[in-house]
């Protein structure tokens, strides 16, 4: 009997989503993948060109779910600066919950899929988490009339809530809670906005 081919494809997906999430990026494997979906090994290359296609597509993925947690609870009609800050808090939540997801996302590969110039920052996948991230940022760029480039505020913003999220998985991690996280986000903007204001 024939396999729906669309439907192997998206369960090749979910269960390297699902692999992800509970054992890392660094234990996928598509022999294993295959084998989760009771497909021979050479089943998924069907689909997918080699292991960087099929690895790009389910950190995709990812990237949508990073994007349904960072947004989760932020009102569009909060100023721009009020959604930065949910969205940090989201991101640190993100980084506590999914730490496997997190790894993957934002300190294995999700900079294989930049690119970083002088004037901004461009996915070449996507990435949805990042881009949503990205317009916010700029939304804050120019209502509050921040100097510098594109990639310079998406670079520093980025580089702090990302540390943030790092600490905060870390053992003194334990002294942040969730209004700590929250102030230390808000104070942060506040510094940055002032000091790029200058």
């Amino acid at each position: 009997m024939k396999r729906n081919t669309a439907e192997l494809k998206e369960k090749l997906i979910e269960t390297g989503v699902k692999e992800i999430r509970t054992r890392g990026v660094d234990q996928l494997s598509i022999r294993t993948v295959a084998q989760r979906c009771g497909v021979t090994h050479g089943a998924p290359y069907k689909h997918f060109e080699n292991k960087d296609v099929y690895l790009q597509v389910v950190l995709e993925r990812l990237s949508e779910i990073f994007l349904k947690c960072l947004t989760q609870g932020v009102d569009s009609s909060l100023d721009v600066r009020g959604q930065l800050v949910l969205m940090g808090c989201n991101f640190v939540g993100f980084a506590q919950k999914e730490t496997n997801s997190f790894e993957a996302l934002f300190i294995k590969f999700s900079f294989n899929y930049m690119e970083l110039t002088r004037d901004s920052i461009s996915v070449n996948a996507h990435l949805p988490g990042f881009e949503h991230f990205k317009s916010v940022v700029l939304k804050l760029k120019s209502n509050m009339n921040i100097s510098g480039s594109e990639a310079e505020i998406l670079v520093h913003i980025w580089s702090f809530i990302t540390g943030l999220a790092v600490l905060v998985r870390s053992p003194i991690g334990d002294n942040f809670n969730n209004n700590t996280i929250e102030e230390t986000v808000s104070t942060m903007l506040d510094i940055y906005v002032k000091g790029a204001k200058q």
